[in-house]
């Protein structure tokens, strides 16, 4: 399911507990029980069990979802590139498919080749779960980015809204990503310093460790309790 839809169905029924804080709390670990591979989830959980009005903030997260200013200002990044540019795609960008159709100028190239991340000028990518230095991704990323690195052709992880988290929730989500985990099938992490460029987000692009510093998520170690 798509984050915002997933986010604004979550968000629903974790209003019901929102005069419940305990029941509130046992619902989002359960929530984080299920999908530790969306960071929105995190955010949306956080902010509630941090909030004086749970069921207000909630409906605040889902507006800030909807606002998401990531396509816009990754469409102004992409301003920058000279007509005729090639531009490989990794991951699911319909989200920002808006700002990819303002440049029909641009040549789309297939990652099923790999050396064609050699041919483009520019390796877009996106994550639904990203920390200051890794980014769960799908399986496929990694091996494309590997050789945008080899040829030096710029990376872009596209993170919008709620999709970064800072450090100390990383680290502790990050420790649920098993391999077992049924939500963790076909992904892998991306090593964000190695291999990225910039971080397109709601701020604009940043590296890495600035996206998660600008991060706007609630720091809440007993989501993670277990």
């Amino acid at each position: 399911m798509p984050v915002v839809p997933l986010v604004r169905e979550s968000a629903s029924a974790l209003s019901s507990f929102a005069d419940d804080p305990k029941g509130l709390l046992t619902s989002c670990r359960r929530l984080l029980d299920r999908r530790s591979d969306c960071a929105p989830l995190v955010w949306l959980a956080a902010r509630m069990l941090t909030a004086m009005d749970p069921r207000s903030e909630a409906r605040r997260v889902i507006g800030d979802l909807e606002d998401d200013a990531t396509p816009h200002l990754l469409g102004q990044g992409m301003d920058a590139l000279p007509a005729g540019s090639s531009v490989l795609a990794v991951g699911d960008l319909a989200a920002y498919a808006a700002a990819l159709d303002d440049r029909p100028d641009l040549r789309w190239v297939e990652p099923d080749d790999l050396e064609a991340a050699g041919r483009a000028d520019l390796v877009l990518m996106t994550s639904d779960c990203a920390g200051p230095s890794q980014a769960l991704v799908v399986a496929e990323t990694v091996s494309v980015a590997e050789m945008a690195r080899g040829w030096g052709t710029p990376v872009w992880l596209i993170a919008g809204a709620g999709r970064i988290l800072p450090e100390r929730m990383w680290d502790l989500l990050s420790d649920r990503h098993r391999p077992d985990d049924p939500a963790m099938r076909g992904l892998a992490v991306l090593d964000l310093d190695r291999f990225v460029t910039r971080v397109v987000t709601p701020s604009g692009l940043r590296t890495p460790a600035e996206a998660a510093r600008r991060s706007d998520c609630p720091i809440v170690p007993e989501l993670f309790a277990r």
